[in-house]
């Protein structure tokens, strides 16, 4: 019977490979001459990035580094910071060959610990996890139709979202930041971090064309000792090379910062009133196409003894793409300091949980707000506090097996301070999530005719006298008696699949 079945097929990404490795981080070293000393350490921060990969068959490489900032408080009192590189590089062994496929790679700062061993020496101990995942493309083939007369089939449209292909490339971005010119001189870099955003992706033939911004947010000391914190937007673009893409299918983009280092910048007079940034972002976009797929749920033969082997099948499809903004607020408690001046706020989101209430989706988690302040005598204090949020959005979907991976991240953070050592923290959050639905369907896997054994069909009238029900399949009652659907439907007026209303059918002999 399989030169007669015909087939189509469908495909799916699986993940053939998942491992995260840490990299442990025992790190000492010594301030330099042009650092002041130590006299308190306010904060330790570590920004893990995967700057490189390289696949060669099995094994995977990631080369990437940790920038750790150490903020600290000198014996004038003034906020300085001191930055330190330390680069890794990591080899895995993921088991297969990733043609067909592709791997990707992320590194994530899970804890830092500091001391001060003495004014000018520190000592660090953290970890970074290095995660490694490794991706298939993989081809399977249904049953689509089948070409016999004396066979009918119940034929079922299944809407599926089949990827079509995955492209990176990184984008290489060099700029100059000015300083406002009523902030004085630069005397040092305290903080810097930044965040890039998709907001725009164009596929073409084979290609992608990707828009975004980068946001950078910077916190630097003037000569005059004031703490001035600055935010710009840097644009980007680029065009990726994406086999198999072109102008009807859907996609999914997204950046990661894979470099970033951010230096005063000094002129002739060995004066700074500006910055210089260097950065390298890892673009990535994965290209798909929704369809609907024609699958045999069922099959008989209208002559002959049949075998049906029949099996179950998952068919994921893109529901809703989720790419909004919303505000989470929160009051924390800054007591028992006085504070008197808020220098910087910075925030890292972590998505908790992504859950499906009917058509609602919820995602929730909780931001660390990082916050720089000076206290009522004027020296430099850091609080760690944490705001929870919640978000909510209708999906155009009311049901069961639905999934997403929400991504989280702040835009921006805006305060007040309030009475009673309270301070009032609102942030501008962003959320995107792809919300899939799965749907499991019983399909025809195998069908054997045995074409020496006839039904019987003995004692059967030439005209059956049917009562139907409304809502019955025009399938089931034709393969009861072993009929022809299509002379079902003709000599009744039938035009759909199944029965509008309770009816007397006549059901002709085959």
């Amino acid at each position: 019977m399989d030169e007669k079945c015909m087939k189509t097929p469908v495909y799916t990404v699986e993940t053939v490979f998942k491992d995260t490795v840490e990299v442990p981080l025992d790190i000492d070293f010594s301030l330099p001459d042009y650092c002041p000393e130590i006299s308190r350490i306010l904060k330790c921060c570590a920004a893990a990035r995967t700057a490189s990969k390289s696949v060669s068959g099995r094994a995977v490489t990631v080369d990437g580094s940790v920038t750790v900032t150490v903020i600290y408080s000198d014996p004038d009192g003034y906020m300085n910071s001191y930055e330190y590189q330390y680069p890794f590089s990591k080899s895995f062994d993921i088991g297969a060959d990733s043609e067909n496929g592709y791997v990707t790679a992320k590194a994530k700062c899970e804890y830092i610990n500091c001391r001060a061993q003495s004014e000018r020496k520190i000592d660090i101990h953290g970890a970074v996890g290095v995660t490694v995942c490794a991706y298939s493309r993989k081809s399977r083939e249904i049953i689509c139709d089948i070409d016999d007369k004396n066979i009918e089939v119940l034929r079922v449209s299944v809407p599926s979202t089949m990827p079509i292909g995955y492209a990176e490339k990184y984008a290489i971005i060099e700029e100059e930041i000015e300083a406002a010119s009523t902030d004085g001189d630069i005397k040092c870099l305290i903080r810097y971090g930044a965040v890039a955003e998709i907001n725009e992706c164009k596929l073409l033939e084979n290609k992608a064309i990707v828009k975004g911004n980068m946001a950078v947010e910077l916190l630097y000391r003037t000569e005059n000792g004031d703490t001035v914190p600055l935010g710009v937007q840097i644009p980007f673009s680029q065009l990726l090379e994406a086999e198999g893409a072109n102008e009807s299918y859907r996609y999914s983009a997204s950046a990661d910062i894979a470099y970033l280092e951010v230096k005063p910048k000094f002129d002739s007079a060995s004066v700074a009133r500006g910055f210089t940034l260097d950065a390298k972002i890892l673009i990535k976009a994965e290209i798909f196409c929704s369809d609907d797929i024609s699958v045999i749920a069922d099959a008989y033969s209208k002559k002959h003894e049949t075998a049906i082997k029949s099996e179950e099948a998952v068919f994921s499809t893109r529901v809703s793409s989720v790419l909004d903004t919303f505000t989470a607020r929160g009051e924390v408690d800054l007591s028992p300091d006085s504070v008197i001046k808020i220098c910087d706020v910075w925030c890292e989101a972590k998505t908790e949980e992504t859950a499906f209430d009917g058509d609602c989706m919820t995602v929730t988690g909780s931001a660390v707000a990082n916050i720089l302040a000076l206290d009522d005598n004027g020296a430099p204090v850091y609080f760690e506090k944490t705001v929870d949020f919640s978000y909510n959005c209708k999906i155009p979907c009311d049901g069961e097996c639905l999934t997403a991976d929400a991504k989280t991240g702040v835009i921006s953070v805006s305060y007040n301070l309030l009475s009673d050592g309270k301070m009032d923290l609102q942030l501008q959050m962003s959320v995107a999530a792809d919300v899939y639905k799965s749907n499991t369907v019983t399909l025809v896997g195998d069908i054997q005719v045995n074409e020496s054994r006839p039904v019987d069909k003995s004692g059967r009238a030439a005209l059956t006298v049917y009562f139907g029900e409304e809502g019955e399949s025009v399938f089931d009652i034709a393969r009861k008696y072993l009929a022809d659907i299509g002379e079902i439907k003709q000599i009744n007026s039938i035009g759909e699949d199944r029965l509008s209303s309770d009816r007397m059918i006549l059901i002709p002999a085959t």
